[in-house]
Parts: C-alpha cells; sequence; structure tokens
C-alpha cells in the first residue's frame, strides 16, 4: 500500500459533554463534516468521546456508546478516511478506555489505552491495557498514543523502531497542565521524528476525584517531525486541521539519523539496572493509592 506524500489531518475537538452520546455524536458529524469540507483525511476525536469519563456506566449508556462508535466507523466509510477516537468497550466484567481505528469503514485496530490517569482515578474505573496499536493504512503506518500515554516517551519509541511516521493522540487533558500537553506533543515528533495529531476537547467537567471543576483548552494541533506547529486549535469547537508530508519523516530520519546512531547495548544494561527500583516504586504507589 503507497501512502500519498501530502493530505490533510485534523483534531476533530468539541466540547464532551458527560454521559449525553446524542450530543457527542452530534458534534462529531458536524466537526468531522466540517473537516472533510476542509480537506481531512485523517480525523482524531477526543479520548472518550461518545460519553466522557462517568463514575458508573448503566446498560443504557453502554450501548448508545456502542451504536455511537459504529455510526463513527460508517463516518469513515461515508467519507472516506480514517478516523480515530477513543470510547468504552466492555470485556466481560472489565471497562477498557479503548481508541479503534476506521479505515473507508473498517475496523482496521484497536488499542487498549496502557497508562490510566490515576490522578483522576481512571484506574478505578478501567482496566489497563497491555498491547500497542499500529495499523498500516492507506495514509501511512500509525500510531496509536491515548492521553496520559503521552508521559510515558517509551510507548511513543517503541513506535519510532517499528516505522510509524504519524502518531494520533485521542485526549482530555486539562488546561491546569495545557503547557505540558502542548510540549510534549512537539517532543514526542521531534524526539521520534515523526507527525503528531492531538485532539484535545473544549469545555469543563467536574474531576471524579474531588468533584472540582477542570476546564479544558481545546488546544489541538498537528505537529511535524521537526516540532513545527503546523495546526493549533484556539479553544473552539470544531477542527484543526494542518498538512501531512510524509517526506518530511524520510527526511529528517535521513538529516539526523537517531537509529543508527542508538546505543541498545547501553539501554539495555541500564533498564536491567533500573528494573527492580522500577517495580519496587510501582508497588509502594499502588499500596499508597489502596
Amino acid at each position: 500500500m503507497t501512502a500519498p506524500e501530502e493530505y490533510n489531518a485534523a483534531a476533530v475537538q468539541f466540547d464532551v459533554v458527560a454521559g449525553d452520546v446524542e450530543a457527542n455524536l452530534a458534534s462529531v458529524r458536524e466537526g468531522v463534516g466540517a473537516a472533510v469540507d476542509a480537506g481531512a483525511r485523517l480525523c482524531v476525536l477526543p479520548e472518550m468521546w461518545p460519553t466522557s469519563f462517568l463514575n458508573e456506566f448503566d446498560e443504557q449508556t453502554v450501548a448508545a456508546s456502542e451504536a455511537a462508535e459504529r455510526e463513527l466507523q460508517r463516518l469513515s466509510a461515508e467519507h472516506g478516511i480514517v478516523a480515530v477516537g477513543s470510547s468504552l468497550e466492555v470485556h466481560g466484567d472489565e471497562l477498557f478506555n479503548t481508541a479503534r481505528v476506521y479505515e473507508g469503514g473498517d475496523l482496521r485496530g484497536s488499542y487498549r489505552k496502557i497508562h490510566l490517569f490515576s490522578p483522576n482515578l481512571e484506574h478505578k474505573h478501567h482496566a489497563a491495557g497491555n498491547e500497542p496499536c499500529i495499523v498500516d493504512t492507506e495514509l501511512g503506518r500509525i500510531g496509536v498514543l491515548v492521553c496520559y500515554d503521552l508521559r510515558f516517551p517509551e510507548l511513543a519509541r517503541y513506535y519510532f523502531h517499528s516505522g510509524v511516521e504519524v502518531l494520533v493522540v485521542p485526549g482530555q487533558w486539562p488546561e491546569a497542565r495545557g503547557q505540558h500537553w502542548r510540549t510534549l506533543l512537539r517532543a514526542r515528533a521531534i524526539e521520534n521524528e515523526v507527525f503528531v495529531v492531538g485532539c484535545n476537547r473544549t469545555g469543563q467537567e467536574p474531576s471524579l476525584r474531588n468533584g472540582e471543576p477542570m476546564p479544558f483548552a481545546g488546544d489541538g494541533r498537528v505537529v511535524d517531525p521537526t516540532g513545527e506547529l503546523l495546526a493549533t486549535g484556539k479553544g473552539d469547537a470544531g477542527p484543526v486541521v494542518g498538512p501531512i508530508e510524509l517526506r518530511k519523516v524520510r527526511t529528517m530520519r535521513r538529516i539526523l539519523p537517531v537509529a543508527a546512531d542508538l546505543r541498545p547495548e547501553v539501554y539495555r544494561k541500564l533498564l536491567v539496572e533500573a528494573y527492580d527500583r522500577m517495580v519496587a516504586g510501582t508497588r509502594e504507589e499502588q499500596t499508597k493509592d489502596t
């Protein structure tokens, strides 16, 4: 499959209304339509776009969320686009925050969020995934992160080693740490010589931890492999559209041959030395939380 050298990507941001699937689906229809009108062939939605985060998901909400996902799949077929956004996935007794990649109406891959955002109690309501997601699409090789994953460079680096050209990041990143979101999107693009399309929601909703309002900046963006901002959201709902030129990935990897200059034997030694401390630290924090 040969990807086009140039196409437009969009972060389709909007105010994700907690529990109101119909309102959120209406926002997606409008936003995706506007993105396609602007020439977008890749559309990235916010994290948990049909429902947002809830303390409880009843059967009606689960069914509505699943129906909304089917509508997103239909929209990807109708418009001939690649569409990605995370939502609820029920598997047995477990609930996952899962991003699905649709291409022209086909489900091409799914990704269960690996790093759950404990400061907002996500780990109390959702199970963590264990596998990355890489999809070869007509728009190039795409890797998926979801929100908090952005803080963990190990996963993005795996995608670099796997030849990913575009990272997509559905998010719900509070404005209180908005500078981190904006910096980390650029950092992941620069260090891995990839395009990054991050979609952050607008509006606000109460924290699950303490009920305090959390505003969201609506600062979705498209970043190229040099770290240049190609498109930036200003807080309004609607698509943030920027150009993807895949030749830039090849050019940067030729000019700055990071892959050739790696020192894997050194990293292996350091990881082995640090592994026990990493495990001990994780267990200590889990004990505190309980």
